[in-house]
């Protein structure tokens, strides 16, 4: 099959654009909006209000293009969903039939259905519609692989063994399929903790991770009753097949293309492929158990520093850099650089020569006047606040009592601490709450608000703690 023939040349060159994010978005919408019409296709103009709609209601920023394409660049949003739908139609995602009737009907093409779909599966919470359905099927995927896999060997009704043994071992690697997708995004968000120095996004990640990763996907794989139960159950099945020549000769069926010795050969590798999967369960888990938290600590570890840095030399480094950095991103760096200058200004004198800065290097003597007498601290006592200069500010069980002492009905909301005219040091409390919060996730639970805090030293979205019963 010559791929090409399906995927053309130009298939991607939507998504190759400086506003690829919106015309994806609009992609995507326009697929959303296509399944949930006929078999038989949309009304394009149908398409085109949505699209219009979706403009409308939604934030996005469009970049003027740098082509000789007049439509290009469009002046309103039913423009710009006309100009997306063409686009779309010459680069093959979609095509139009035209009715007797002279109606446009658009309908998408093979490779772009399975291009939307792969997409979606990147992402199964676009479809806020069917957010429910969509996440119970994301999180029975592993339950839902297992059990037909124990169903299929168990089910003394069909002994078809060839048909059982293909579809077992589909199965099989679906299911392992699946858990090197959960382990691929994991590293995803490992990688993302070294490139990310915003402490609001940092702070957004880990409660989406532990919401759409350790409860939709992870929690059911680690805790799902049903692995540890059928499991044993399968291994043994699977090792009973080996072991019975009369279902081994049968199995051979299942191999058209192979003659009898090398079937029986390709049958005995595949059951041991499906045993081995099944046996490395607990290592696969224990392996994603150590990312996790190697995840979690990163997070916490950088988000303590970035709120703490700017009371140190480093992080003062650290914001000049930054800014530098976004300004020459804008072409704006010799401006930057003349604004900081002062800071990287040191006297120094060229008339002077190297050897006049040199002193020679006394001779040590011991200075016992320096040294303490043990005997003038007798009857000397250290008060509490002598300790209390030196104790760090934010310690584990300072931030947990203020958290306690906040809570209202066993909630702490977020905007009702965090104000304008708060105090820094009360605003970095609060945010070190959020982090003890998430790192005792089984006495407290943190949602992240649409509604955003904006005060002089934060930019963030609300929150609320609530302490488990």
């Amino acid at each position: 099959m010559d791929y090409f023939k399906i995927i053309p040349d130009n298939f991607f060159q939507l998504l190759a654009s400086k506003n690829k994010r919106v015309y994806l978005s609009l992609i995507l919408e326009a697929f959303k909006v296509y399944e949930n019409a006929s078999i038989l296709g949309i009304e394009k103009k149908i398409v085109v209000d949505e699209l219009v709609h979706y403009l409308d209601t939604n934030k996005y920023k469009y970049e003027v293009e740098d082509n000789l394409d007049e439509e290009a660049n469009p002046s309103s949003h039913r423009d710009l969903a006309n100009y997306v739908l063409r686009r779309m139609e010459e680069t093959g995602w979609i095509y139009i039939d035209v009715t007797h009737d002279y109606e446009e009907v658009l309908n998408f093409s093979d490779a772009g259905i399975t291009i939307c779909e792969a997409i979606i599966n990147l992402n199964p919470r676009y479809y806020e519609d069917n957010l429910n359905d969509e996440t119970e099927e994301i999180t029975s995927h592993y339950q839902g692989y297992i059990y037909t896999i124990y169903s299929l060997l168990n089910n003394n009704d069909n002994i078809e063994y060839s048909v059982i043994i293909q579809e077992v071992y589909r199965n099989t690697k679906l299911l392992l399929r699946e858990i090197r997708k959960l382990d691929a995004r994991l590293k995803e968000y490992i990688a993302g903790v070294f490139n990310e120095t915003d402490v609001k996004e940092l702070m957004e990640n880990l409660v989406s991770y532990r919401e759409d990763f350790v409860e939709q996907g992870y929690a059911k794989l680690k805790m799902g009753d049903n692995i540890n139960r059928y499991r044993l159950r399968i291994v043994t099945k699977l090792e009973e097949y080996q072991n019975s020549s009369l279902i081994m000769d049968t199995l051979t069926l299942a191999y058209p293309s192979l003659n009898k010795e090398k079937a029986l050969l390709r049958a005995n590798r595949d059951i041991d492929e499906m045993i081995d999967v099944f046996n490395s369960l607990d290592e696969y888990i224990l392996e994603i158990d150590e990312k996790s938290k190697t995840y979690i600590n990163s997070t916490i570890a950088k988000i303590k520093f970035l709120v703490s840095e700017d009371d140190n030399i480093i992080g003062k480094l650290n914001r000049i850099l930054r800014y530098i950095k976004d300004e020459n991103k804008e072409g704006h760096v010799d401006k930057a650089i003349n604004k900081v200058n002062d800071a990287f200004n040191l006297s120094y004198n060229r008339s002077l020569s190297q050897d006049s800065l040199y002193i020679p290097r006394g001779a040590y003597k011991r200075n016992y006047n320096l040294l303490l007498d043990d005997s003038r601290l007798e009857g000397f006592d250290i008060e509490a606040d002598f300790y209390g200069q030196y104790e760090a500010p934010y310690q584990e069980t300072n931030v947990e009592e203020f958290l306690l002492n906040n809570l209202v009905d066993d909630k702490f909301i977020g905007s009702n601490f965090l104000k304008n005219d708060t105090p820094k040091s009360y605003q970095m409390l609060v945010i070190y709450a959020i982090l003890f919060a998430l790192e005792n996730d089984k006495m407290y639970d943190v949602t992240i608000l649409d509604s955003k805090i904006e005060t002089t030293h934060l930019k963030m979205r609300d929150f609320i703690i609530r302490k488990e019963s």
